[in-house]
């Protein structure tokens, strides 16, 4: 992002605020301070979780095993409108999970939807819970 002589935030157009006194707009929309997260249902057999409404572009899925067998695999998927959902990992790829814990995947995706969906299970019978965060 680029500056101004005044410092200011430069060429974007779409700004959240604006400050009388230094004459600069305060933020571009979807760099507001504000960190959302959401949970997402828990899965315990291959699916998908309801869609979450993104609230910015740089994403944090916390994803937490417990129970596994051998493994399981999941895939974040994301939507423009909230009907044709594509995988957001770069290259089309899923994640195999093979012990129990807590995994953080950090993404950058312009999207409105996001989801997570539990593609197979390789024994046991694992709970995947996940958390969305969003800025």
């Amino acid at each position: 992002m680029q500056t101004d002589a005044l410092g200011c935030f430069g060429d974007l157009g779409l700004f959240s605020g604006y400050d009388e006194r230094s004459g600069c707009h305060l933020m571009p929309f979807g760099y507001d301070s504000s960190f959302d997260t959401a949970s997402l249902e828990a899965l315990t057999a291959p699916g998908v979780t309801a869609a979450q409404k993104s609230t910015g572009a740089n994403l944090t899925f916390q994803v937490t095993v417990a129970d596994i067998g051998t493994n399981v695999v999941i895939r974040f998927e994301g939507s423009l409108d909230g009907s044709n959902y594509f995988n957001l990992a770069t290259g089309q790829v899923d994640y195999t999970i093979t012990a129990n814990g807590t995994y953080g995947y950090v993404l950058y995706a312009p999207v409105q939807y996001l989801r997570l969906r539990l593609v197979s299970i390789s024994g046991g019978a694992p709970t995947v819970s996940t958390i969305i965060g969003t800025i």
